[in-house]
């Protein structure tokens, strides 16, 4: 039933866990604790990843303004050179280069943000894959232990 002055009263986890009759398990058992220093690492290991992507990711970017900066120079000092006619053509023709530029830029970043993505996710998978074994062979060790011996 719903409870009015505490709406989170249905999501009780010590209730639900009770009524799974899910067994019980030392969770200061050394396969526990091994288990749980895993994820850790992986953790890190994703949180590198990560950060990896990011430091790559602000590098193409500055990289893309630095060289942006560079072609508005050359670009400006070519068209001032030139008369109107010639300077309206080349104008077409950088304002056409930077679009093309602009499209292949983007598409290198979404490139390293997907790359991240994969291998951040990919970590973090590999581990929860691992650690639902692990904690089934826990289960069953548990269970063996506590299981009368048969004659």
């Amino acid at each position: 039933m719903f409870n009015n002055y505490n709406p989170f009263e249905m999501l009780d986890f010590q209730k639900i866990l009770t009524a799974a009759k899910l067994p019980n398990v030392d969770m200061n058992s050394d396969v526990v604790i091994s288990s749980q220093k895993k994820t850790m690492e992986a953790l890190a290991a994703a949180s590198k990843a990560v950060f990896e992507g990011v430091n790559a990711f602000s590098k193409k970017q500055v990289e893309i303004l630095n060289a942006a900066v560079n072609e508005v120079k050359e670009a400006t000092s070519e068209l001032a050179k030139g008369n109107t006619q010639q300077s309206a053509t080349k104008s077409i023709e950088l304002a056409k280069e930077a679009i093309e530029k602009a499209q292949a830029n983007v598409a290198e970043l979404a490139k390293i943000n997907e790359k991240t993505a994969k291998e951040s996710f990919s970590i973090l998978n590999a581990r929860f894959l691992d650690s639902l074994t692990e904690l089934k062979n826990v289960v069953a060790e548990q269970t063996e232990k506590k299981a009368p011996a048969k004659n």
